[in-house]
């Protein structure tokens, strides 16, 4: 196989032409800085796939013709593979990603892919320990390569759509556990699954995700796994509602109001700014759980948040009660 290398101001890479020539697969990255962004062509050749251990640390192409990899050897670029990334853009035309592409890839926080991917290999985020943001550039009712990708990851993850800049719809994925015990004598093999986000996976028709089935799951879930997670489900829905039924919407509601004071306090913790405002602007907080968070931010030194909480207790809960009892 001939690989080619190019370079460029902030970016290098090691690739080969593919699918007659026209397209190219993508072998090795080379970066200033650990988010990418890889372009939609090389050499005016379209970036098509992705090999197999592309931004692992194990090297494809120690052995392999190419060796005038000159802002490597200069220093001024790294190779972009294993704990060197923190985020990657796969570019509009990408079908395919090879097997353990991210393999060992511990600090690997957000991946984005556009709509045609199509092929996930296996493995692809093994041992991603830190992996959590999946932004896919599309409807969430449109052909894309989601449930490919989720199929390899089994850790709490987001799920970002979004088309125009704007994100349209956020759904999350709950951890599971995937075991097998063996059965003896027969060495028959049971396996076990443990967690609702084996199930949040599954809800899938002709590959499209069926959001409908996605919410219908959330009365079970909200039983097993814990508010920590749970939350983020209905939090996601409501302030993203796509495709969000008026009885999707209810479950979702009750469930914030019931837990509004656990909650409004985990996102104190996380320091979500934009998600406390949504709870008080729609009224899923009420004064108690407004004031536990102030209680809790103020002791963490966040005063940008205690501030803030006040300041919506006062528009959104104390105005609300005195409009109960104005008369006049």
């Amino acid at each position: 196989m001939d690989f080619m290398y190019t370079e460029t101001d902030h970016l290098a890479f090691v690739w080969h032409k593919i699918n007659t020539g026209k397209d190219a697969e993508i072998v090795r990255v080379y970066a200033d800085i650990p988010k990418v962004c890889i372009p939609e062509e090389i050499e005016g050749h379209k970036i098509v796939s992705v090999s197999a251990y592309c931004f692992s640390e194990i090297n494809k192409i120690k052995n392999s013709s190419v060796t005038n990899l000159s802002a490597v050897q200069s220093g001024r670029l790294c190779e972009f593979c294993g704990d060197y990334i923190e985020s990657i853009v796969l570019p509009d035309n990408v079908k395919k990603v090879g097997n353990n592409a991210f393999y060992n890839c511990h600090k690997l926080e957000i991946v984005e892919t556009g709509a045609n991917l199509r092929e996930v290999g296996s493995d692809i985020f093994m041992n991603c320990t830190s992996f959590s943001k999946l932004y896919i550039r599309c409807r969430a009712d449109m052909p894309n390569g989601l449930k490919q990708l989720i199929s390899r990851i089994n850790s709490n993850i987001e799920v970002y759509f979004y088309d125009r800049d704007s994100i349209s719809a956020m759904i999350i994925y709950p951890e599971y556990t995937d075991s097998y015990d063996e059965i003896a004598p027969a060495h028959i093999f049971g396996r076990n699954i443990t967690g609702e986000g084996f199930r949040a996976r599954q809800c899938f028709t002709n590959n499209i995700l069926d959001l409908k089935q996605y919410d219908s799951i959330f009365d079970k879930a909200s039983i097993e796994e814990g508010i920590s997670t749970i939350y983020k489900m209905a939090l996601g829905r409501l302030m993203y509602p796509f495709m969000l039924s008026s009885e999707a919407k209810n479950r979702y509601e009750v469930y914030l109001k019931c837990y509004q004071k656990e909650i409004m306090e985990i996102l104190v913790s996380d320091r979500k700014l934009s998600e406390l405002h949504f709870m008080c602007i729609n009224r899923y907080a009420r004064a108690s759980g407004i004031d536990s968070a102030v209680i809790k931010a103020s002791s963490s030194g966040w005063g940008e948040g205690a501030a803030s909480l006040l300041k919506w207790k006062h528009e959104f809960i104390e105005d609300a009660k005195k409009s109960r009892y104005d008369f006049g």
